[in-house]
């Protein structure tokens, strides 16, 4: 679900298109492939995507997660407590170190969604829709702009 999830929101952020708020389905359309959207499973299937989330995920639950429970119990709390200063800067440096894997894994993963999965040539890699099916919808943009693909 998370891949999935992440597909339409890195899709939203770079999509040239205004969503419409109260129009899911319209926002879906623009947002997915015709392919992606009579077969939403391949979504999970992009190379690299998985193994990127995947990562991504245990890197915070199971190394970042523990690290701060063991160094930092007192942060648990809903009032801070008994928080010693050199675990804390110890934490701080070890969460620093690890952006530097987290980072490149939010660049792939994102470059990832973004990519059109199995887009017939039919289609305009932008809109995502048949050039007769297309409706008319609103642009942030200019027209003249490239759009980050």
């Amino acid at each position: 679900m998370r891949c999935d999830i992440a597909h339409q929101v890195h899709r939203a952020i770079t999509t040239p298109k205004k969503l419409p708020w109260f129009q899911p389905l319209k926002s879906v359309r623009v947002l997915l492939t015709p392919t992606e959207r009579r077969r939403p499973w391949i979504l999970y299937f992009t190379p690299g995507l998985m193994a990127a989330e995947v990562a991504h995920l245990a890197i915070i639950v199971l190394f970042l997660g523990p690290i701060r429970r063991l160094l930092l119990p007192g942060l648990s709390k809903v009032i801070p407590s008994d928080i010693s200063v050199v675990k804390l800067v110890i934490y701080i440096i070890i969460f620093c170190m690890s952006l530097v894997v987290l980072t490149p894994l939010e660049v792939i993963a994102t470059r990832l969604a973004i990519q059109r999965n199995h887009a017939s040539p039919e289609y305009d890699s932008v809109s995502q829709e048949a050039e007769a099916e297309a409706e008319a919808e609103d642009e942030y943009s200019n027209t003249d702009e490239d759009v980050i693909g």
